[in-house]
């Protein structure tokens, strides 16, 4: 049987989770798939067996192309069926177990197990910024534990779902239709400064192809932003800002996964 384990990430850490379940888990025959490389052909997939969808939590909800992904995909002949949602914020860590489960029933099929884990916050769009490299350390490890919590569960082909307080109020106090609604279009305020050295890593990384060079310049596309910030964060000079927003602020990718990896 195929197991598949399928990912969206911008900086790593969604990959990062998913591998390392893959790897606690010890699923046999199982490939971990990038959602955003493959949701043109998302109808071409029919895993069974263990099926999962690691993916970072955006608004308090599933990352827009997330969403199309799980309406699409062909899941008959799944028999486990489960989401682990990452979220960074304190009270960022709701709706995405319900709204993978309406998602779901919409097409008769049944979420077996949902999780939120704890990551490094990358969205510094807000009000804070990226911790440091101390709290980033301290964080991996509470993420390692949970991954092995979550990987007992799926081993044994467990029902759970984690619970949470935000998890139906959540995506309304963030304006998660809002966010849905807006997000391919949300990359207007995203400009370069004198950085830029034209490497073109940012086009590189970018999961949905919304970028592309114009004169040695990245220009976006504003056809399938997902605000995963990957532009952003992974450009080697800091070039990239959005709005006035993170001029002074860090930036982030996950330590564990090598730049090359999430080239798209």
């Amino acid at each position: 049987m195929e197991n598949m384990v399928f990912y969206f990430t911008g900086t790593g850490n969604s990959l990062k989770i998913a591998k390392d379940i893959v790897k606690e888990v010890n699923i046999l025959d199982c490939n971990i798939v990038s959602i955003a490389k493959n949701i043109s052909n998302v109808q071409s997939y029919n895993p069974e067996n263990i099926v999962g969808f690691i993916f970072p939590v955006y608004y308090c909800g599933i990352p827009k192309i997330v969403k199309d992904f799980l309406e699409n995909i062909a899941l008959s002949n799944a028999s486990y069926i489960f989401i682990v949602a990452l979220y960074g914020a304190e009270g960022g860590n709701g709706g995405c177990i319900h709204q993978a489960k309406n998602i779901l029933i919409k097409r008769g099929i049944k979420l077996n197990a949902g999780f939120y884990i704890k990551t490094v916050d990358n969205f510094i769009l807000w009000t804070w910024d990226v911790p440091s490299i101390e709290e980033q350390e301290k964080i991996h490890k509470l993420t390692e534990n949970k991954v092995k919590i979550i990987a007992n569960y799926i081993s044994h082909k467990i029902k759970y779902f984690d619970k949470s307080i935000m998890e139906y109020i959540g995506p309304i106090v963030f304006g998660y239709k809002k966010f849905i609604k807006n997000v391919n279009s949300s990359d207007r305020f995203f400009f370069t400064n004198s950085n830029c050295n034209s490497c073109g890593i940012c086009v590189k990384v970018c999961p949905t192809y919304n970028l592309i060079l114009n004169n040695g310049k990245p220009e976006w596309k504003s056809v399938s932003c997902q605000k995963c910030l990957a532009c952003l964060h992974l450009c080697p000079k800091k070039s990239i800002e959005y709005g006035k927003v993170t001029t002074k602020r860090s930036r982030y990718k996950n330590p564990f996964i090598k730049l090359e990896e999430l080239y798209n």
